[in-house]
């Protein structure tokens, strides 16, 4: 499992990003792929959506020192050749891990759910625990959504202009 960004706000992040699964660009070398990557999930992985998440994250003005970046599955699904998607199982299997997270996140006050897996992942979350959190739902910041949703990528900015603008009123 990759570690959290240490220049990301950590534990006293008040936002958090939550992805589907990590990518292979976050893995770090106890996995056995072809390519391991920084052993963090992180908007400066060198990979695509890290960095549409860099990017839309600061035109919205969002601090990355007030932010962490998690996935609903916190393990890598799939080979050395192709990542996988999170089922039903992944992520109902992943709901004790992401309470472990949310527990480490005492200043959190918004969730921004990036694609429909971490939207199922925490739907699943919220069946069994009940945090008391803004929650907003977008797009999953992938090249593949911002290739076949021309909008996605505003509608994305406009997420988080609106976690930013939560966090300034609190």
């Amino acid at each position: 499992m990759p570690w959290f960004d240490p220049a990301s706000g950590g534990v006293e992040a008040r936002s958090l990003f939550l992805l589907e699964a990590p990518g292979q660009k976050s893995m770090g070398a106890e996995v056995a792929l072809r390519r391991t990557g920084s052993g963090i999930i992180s908007i400066d992985n060198d990979d695509p959506t890290a960095q549409n998440c860099w990017m839309l994250r600061d035109e919205a003005g969002l601090p990355y020192e007030l932010s962490v970046h998690w996935n609903v599955v916190p393990w890598y699904l799939g080979t050395a050749d192709r990542i996988a998607a999170p089922g039903r199982t992944e992520i109902q299997r992943a709901a004790p891990f992401l309470h472990e997270v949310i527990s480490m996140l005492p200043a959190l006050e918004v969730v921004v759910l990036m694609g429909r897996k971490a939207q199922a992942g925490w739907a699943a979350y919220q069946e069994q625990y009940a945090p008391k959190v803004h929650t907003l739902a977008t797009w999953h910041p992938s090249p593949r959504v911002f290739a076949s949703r021309p909008a996605a990528r505003q509608e994305i900015l406009d997420t988080l202009r609106q976690a930013a603008d939560l966090l300034r009123s609190a």
